[in-house]
């Protein structure tokens, strides 16, 4: 269920991540009647004016290197042995027992300490691999000094949305702009979540079995940094754009605009006025294709006169919320909302011309800005942790 038919064709077409368009000399109007892109008082652009002309370094976790743990381990082997040769040499009586037998243990110790060593530190002829954020450009170095991709160009507009697993133990970062989409990605641990709370307190929780959670690079490899260097990557790009973590900048599949930010969502050659009331409701819905079922989770949106309803394919599986509320700490109550946001009602199929056909990984953080815009008094209560 969810897969095309052999023969048949998707209904939604396929779900285009490009490059965001230029803005047309026709703005389609927003349903509150102001002007679509710029409202009094707002600048064309939030880019930072000051330039920055120093270069920043991310290194990209090495595939090679083993974690701190496995030191750990060994130095707590060491020890013991380092003790064990000290004690013989003060109480063993005949040259065997009293040196050539501590000297053994000294050796094993030693070679125990200089391989865990080893391990830890990236073979001599592999090239560092990691981002460069060098002038107005995110790029991503592979090992080879030669190639090198754009992530980013901070020039121009751009969005960055953070995704996050259940349990954040996985954080994902969407970078949207004129160069394409890319992602880049961090595992957390249990100091690393209590460290970095507030940044992970910013990402929408996605399904654990989404494929865009690996962060794939365009050299085929997964880009994955430490929590440090994703928090101080994202600190610069703040920087350089005050509301990019608030902002994507996509196309859909018909070339319209996709987008969010904190005041407005464009969709299917519509705006919606995101500081005016709206309505909104999430529902699931099936197809036959042929033989199959399909199954899509939806998003209706409508203020004044603008209707849409954006849709993808339903996950998997959804993550279920029975048990997670004990297990996530006050840390998640952000975590625990966005898993109710995913549920939807089942209802009809909306009409084909209604529909604006997403990538899945953005429909949490679409809920979740609709969910924060204000309503009309008919309106259901907001989703609540």
């Amino acid at each position: 269920m969810g897969r095309e038919a052999k023969g048949q064709k998707d209904p939604l077409g396929s779900v285009a991540m490009l490059p965001s368009i230029e803005v047309r000399a026709h703005e389609p109007p927003s349903a509150t009647g102001r002007p679509a892109m710029q409202r009094a008082g707002e600048r064309a652009s939030d880019a930072a004016v000051t330039p920055f002309p120093r270069a920043r370094w991310f290194d990209a976790t090495a595939p090679g290197v083993r974690p701190a743990g496995g030191t750990d381990t060994r130095r707590r082997w060491a020890i013991p042995l380092f003790l064990a040769a000290l004690v013989l040499v003060v109480t063993a009586r005949g040259l065997i027992f009293r040196a050539l037998l501590p000297v053994a243990l000294v050796t094993a110790a030693v070679a125990l300490l200089a391989r865990g060593r080893r391990q830890l530190v990236p073979p001599p002829q592999v090239s560092r691999r990691g981002l460069s954020l060098e002038g107005d450009q995110l790029l991503l170095r592979s090992q080879s000094s030669a190639a090198q991709h754009v992530l980013l160009t901070t020039r121009e507009r751009f969005g960055v949305t953070l995704l996050a697993t259940p349990r954040r133990d996985r954080i994902v970062a969407l970078l949207s702009s004129s160069a394409g989409m890319s992602s880049i990605g961090a595992g957390f641990d249990g100091p690393s979540r209590r460290t970095f709370a507030a940044l992970l307190d910013h990402a929408s929780v996605v399904g654990s079995d989404e494929v865009g959670l690996e962060a794939i690079g365009p050299d085929g490899e997964p880009i994955s940094l430490s929590p440090a260097a994703l928090a101080a990557l994202l600190e610069e790009l703040t920087l350089r754009s005050p509301g990019c973590l608030e902002r994507f900048l996509l196309t859909d599949a018909r070339g319209a605009a996709l987008g969010l930010d904190s005041r407005e969502l464009r969709a299917g050659g519509r705006v919606f006025d995101l500081t005016a009331p709206l309505e909104w409701r999430a529902f699931v819905f099936q197809e036959a294709l042929g033989q199959a079922i399909a199954v899509y989770q939806g998003t209706w949106v409508r203020q004044g006169t603008n209707e849409i309803s954006l849709v993808c394919l339903l996950p998997a599986m959804t993550p279920p919320l029975d048990g997670l509320g004990t297990s996530l700490g006050p840390l998640d109550r952000g975590a625990l909302r966005d898993l109710r946001l995913m549920q939807g009602i089942p209802e009809s199929p909306p009409p084909a011309d209604q529909r604006v056909a997403i990538d899945r990984l953005l429909m949490v953080p679409i809920r979740s800005a609709l969910d924060k815009a204000p309503r009309p008094a008919a309106q259901a209560p907001r989703a609540r942790a």
